[in-house]
């Protein structure tokens, strides 16, 4: 019965990502490492109503000037973050997504 539910979960999460497609959609961030800004892309995703946050590596949100930079595509000024490792969170209520994508700051 837990195999079947996992196979259900799957198949759904394929469904959202399109039939054809072999590879999961992701968030892409560069550069990575980072010292002046970083840039999110979301273009491959289909989201309705993106939200992006970032975190440090302990999980306290960082406060951040997210600026449109294209279509689907953001720039946040990481200049004054200390060293370190941080998170980006995006997540979509709307599509249920949800992943997180890890960076360095030097």
């Amino acid at each position: 019965m837990f195999v079947a539910f996992s196979v259900s979960a799957q198949s759904q999460r394929l469904d959202a990502m399109g039939a054809n497609s072999n590879e999961k959609a992701k968030v892409e961030v560069f550069p990575n490492p980072t010292s002046h800004y970083l840039n999110i892309d979301l273009s491959d995703l289909e989201l309705v109503k993106p939200k992006i946050e970032i975190r440090s590596i302990i999980g306290k949100i960082v406060k951040i000037n997210l600026e449109k930079n294209g279509d689907k595509k953001y720039k946040v000024d990481v200049e004054s973050f200390p060293r370190g490792y941080y998170l980006v969170l995006v997540r979509d209520d709307k599509t249920k997504f949800q992943q997180t994508v890890r960076f360095s700051k030097k």
